[in-house]
């Protein structure tokens, strides 16, 4: 992929980040009493951080830092832009949003929009960009939320409680595809290697030890042992005895 259809699909969806913080303004400005005004206000707060997370990746994405997951990336700007459209349908649709089933109904159209694979492909893996402020777990906490406040605030309709676990399988799918996305990544084609001391170049022209390049671009741990031919070399005395134990039995 390249680095400006990575800049792209980044861009674009930090854009839509940005129209999910004016929903949930809306859903404030028009709250029907101060407890759904409040809680409106704390979700669009929530959605501010979620632009937050959009421009940090935004800033690892031009410099180079994260892997390249996506088989055909302008698909999924393609689709993007798709849901782009959608929530801009949510941001233009006149509704009474002052009644608690219409709010909440509009929460969830565009929470089921945003919910797309790639977001959360891509927090998977700025996971070691971000330490401890894991952006999957913000957005977890976010639809729990929305959950937790419609089933209190919305008048628990059936059909919300639907909704709801629909939005809960809909999250974890995306995980378990991102996970996978983000797994069978990324080493494929040529890799340069020195031919004396096996360091690899990387993307940016600088060597770098096997391990540390693997691990870079894969989930791959390594644990460190000694095959037969280097204890022969490096430890004659010990490759002796070994063999004169496979020799006695």
């Amino acid at each position: 992929m390249s680095e400006l259809t990575m800049l792209d699909i980044v861009m674009q969806s930090l854009a839509l980040e940005k129209k999910a913080v004016k929903i949930y303004h809306k859903l404030m400005d028009q709250a029907g009493d101060d407890e759904l005004k409040t809680f409106w206000s704390g979700m669009r707060t929530q959605e501010s951080q979620h632009v937050q997370y959009w421009q940090d990746l935004l800033d690892i994405v031009k410099e180079q830092k994260i892997l390249d997951i996506f088989d055909r990336p302008s698909d999924v700007l393609d689709e993007l832009k798709k849901v782009g459209n959608n929530v801009d349908s949510i941001l233009e649709k006149e509704m009474d949003l002052s009644e608690p089933a219409n709010a909440f109904l509009t929460a969830y159209r565009a929470e089921f929009f945003l919910l797309h694979p790639a977001f959360e492909a891509m927090f998977f893996l700025m996971r070691k960009f971000t330490g401890d402020t894991s952006p999957e777990d913000g957005y977890r906490g976010h639809i729990q939320g929305l959950i937790e406040a419609m089933r209190k605030l919305g008048q628990n309709r059936p059909e919300f409680e639907l909704i709801a676990e629909l939005t809960n399988q809909l999250w974890d799918r995306n995980q378990q595809l991102a996970r996978q996305m983000a797994n069978i990544k990324q080493l494929h084609g040529l890799l340069p290697i020195c031919m004396h001391c096996k360091k690899i170049r990387n993307e940016e022209g600088y060597w770098q030890q096997v391990e540390q390049y693997i691990g870079d671009h894969s989930e791959a741990v390594f644990s460190h042992g000694i095959c037969n031919d280097c204890i022969e070399k490096y430890y004659p005395e010990i490759y002796q005895d070994m063999k004169n134990s496979k020799l006695k039995k």
